[in-house]
């Protein structure tokens, strides 16, 4: 399914008085043409492709990625403009899947030469453990990261200038590092884990940046954290005393920069979404539509159902015959 390391359609078949009923799982469906592992499959055997009932995942079914190839150049630009105040960038990040992502594009940064070395730090005993778990399956990647780093003995996820911090200790003395550096930890939506911490130590400083990099769900501190960012960025607020965010009990003014890069959403938008479906050489009979907020999922219905789709959007406890 190309969304994270082993992810993958599930496919039940029924065979019940003479008849064989299909349904197909998409789970969370990956991006077409991002970094590391493969596309999400198109091409299906021919004894699995007539599906009476597809239930697919909606998260972004009425939102639009920026293009894969602008990730390298959007995160260069957010580096280069911290790196300039002499500030840090912190990233929150899902342990799995996206924080190896960001390693891949800092690496080949940092391998081209295109932006200045200061020391990355992995800072989630997690993500440490899930990268080196990455690095042990080859076997998954696509044709691009071959060319780029394996076919040259080099490894995605290693090189000289990323450190795995893993002690409380050694989080701890990074927290007060104020010295150019990047932080990639958990958690993704800023709701636990050491990102906490650094966010605490840095959130105040306008030369620092906290970079964005995915899906921030309703009521979580990213989420506030992004919609800050985003009414700064429109204009609003700006001559007015910092907003300040609540972080493990105690307020702070938000004073570092807010910068969000879409593209390294490891969901794909509602054009890839619809590539599973039309783009396939399935023959899907039904459609459930799941996994999204309630905007998401009745537009997405409403695009595939101008599409001559039937689909339909469960609610908890519906039952669906066929």
């Amino acid at each position: 399914a190309g969304h994270i390391l082993g992810s993958a359609f599930s496919l039940v078949t029924v065979k019940q008085a003479g008849r064989t009923c299909r349904i197909l799982y998409t789970g969370d469906v990956g991006r077409f043409g991002k970094p590391i592992l493969k596309d999400p499959t198109l091409e299906f055997d021919e004894q699995d492709r007539e599906i009476d009932l597809l239930i697919t995942e909606s998260t972004y079914g009425d939102r639009e990625h920026p293009p894969v190839e602008d990730l390298g150049a959007s995160l260069k630009k957010v580096l280069l403009e911290t790196f300039k105040r002499g500030g840090s960038v912190i990233i929150p990040s899902f342990a799995f899947g996206r924080t190896q992502e960001i390693i891949y594009v800092l690496h080949e940064l940092y391998e081209s030469g295109q932006v200045p070395k200061h020391p990355i730090y992995v800072d989630s005993p997690l993500a440490s453990n899930l990268t080196t778990v990455f690095g042990e399956h080859p076997e998954s990647y696509d044709k691009e990261t071959h060319k780029t780093f394996l076919e040259k003995g080099l490894n995605p996820f290693y090189f000289d200038k990323i450190k795995f911090v893993a002690s409380v200790e050694e989080s701890m003395r990074l927290n007060r590092d104020e010295t150019p550096h990047v932080v990639i930890s958990a958690s993704g939506m800023c709701e636990a884990g050491r990102i906490l911490h650094h966010l605490r130590y840095k959130i105040h400083d306008p030369k620092n940046t906290i970079l964005l990099v995915g899906y921030m769900a309703q009521h979580t501190l990213g989420r506030r954290i992004e919609e800050i960012g985003a009414d700064i960025a429109n204009g609003e607020g700006v001559s007015q005393k910092p907003p300040e965010v609540k972080i493990l009990g105690k307020s702070y003014p938000l004073k570092a920069q807010v910068a969000k890069i879409g593209g390294f959403s490891a969901h794909g938008d509602k054009n890839e979404l619809e590539r599973i479906i039309t783009g396939s050489n399935l023959n899907i009979k039904k459609i459930g539509i799941v996994h999204g907020e309630t905007d998401q999922s009745k537009a997405f219905e409403q695009r595939l159902q101008a599409k001559g789709y039937d689909t339909f959007i469960p609610a908890p406890g519906d039952r669906v015959t066929f």
